[in-house]
């Protein structure tokens, strides 16, 4: 009777499961990076963790398009809570027709930029004509501004913008000083309304940012408007 031939019984090979759990923890790092970058303001970081949030369901209480949509990026408030610039700026462009009605687009202009939400006030609802004190009827659209920096809880610049038709009385001897003076006025008005002091921060451009040519009355009162820029971050 003949000797059986021992057979040698290999390890079973593991190498692919060892591969394939390398891989899902660079995918998990990459992941967690990115979520910490996600309040910069580089439409790339913005693409690429839209894009991860979409093969990973760990991102479920973020939107996707939070990330892309009209070029704002979801941020995280001071209380964690992630938010959306584009619904929000849809969100008070709605409250802005409900207190101005029909002329709320000539009056009050939101949109969202690479760095933040960018509000503009004419200054027709904000001012009297060629002075700074704010008007009874701008108090409703300041409240609701007031409300949305708290929320947002984000740097805020409140800038001031005047046509090129020159204005030299006692109290303003130049555009430059009607400027600085009507967003230090706007900017008041806001921290009397609860908005932290340290997060706003007053600027008179005069005439020398206009967004039209100043060659028509028509343009020159859009000139004449009162920027309130929200950041994403710090900087």
């Amino acid at each position: 009777m003949g000797k059986r031939s021992k057979k040698n019984i290999l390890p079973a090979d593991e190498s692919f499961e060892l591969v394939f759990i390398a891989l899902m923890l660079l995918l998990l790092c990459f992941m967690v990076i990115m979520v910490s970058l996600a309040q910069l303001d580089d439409p790339r970081f913005r693409k690429a963790i839209g894009s991860v949030k979409g093969a990973f369901s760990m991102l479920n209480k973020v939107k996707q398009e939070s990330m892309i949509v009209k070029g704002g990026p979801g941020v995280l408030t001071a209380r964690g809570q992630p938010r959306d610039a584009a619904e929000e700026a849809a969100a008070f462009e709605e409250t802005m027709e409900e207190i101005l009605g029909e002329d709320a687009p000539d009056m009050v202009r939101v949109q969202v930029t690479d760095s933040g939400i960018e509000i503009t006030l004419g200054s027709v609802i904000l001012f009297e004509s060629g002075g700074s004190i704010v008007r009874g009827e701008a108090v409703p659209v300041l409240d609701e501004v007031a409300s949305l920096i708290t929320d947002w809880s984000s740097p805020t610049d409140v800038v001031g913008h005047t046509d090129d038709l020159p204005i030299h009385t006692e109290l303003y001897p130049s555009n430059w000083d009607l400027s600085v003076r009507r967003a230090v006025e706007v900017v008041r008005y806001l921290e009397s309304r609860g908005v932290p002091g340290e997060m706003l921060r007053g600027v008179g451009r005069g005439s020398s940012s206009p967004i039209y040519a100043n060659d028509s009355p028509k343009h020159r009162n859009l000139n004449r408007r009162v920027e309130i820029k929200l950041h994403f971050d710090d900087d």
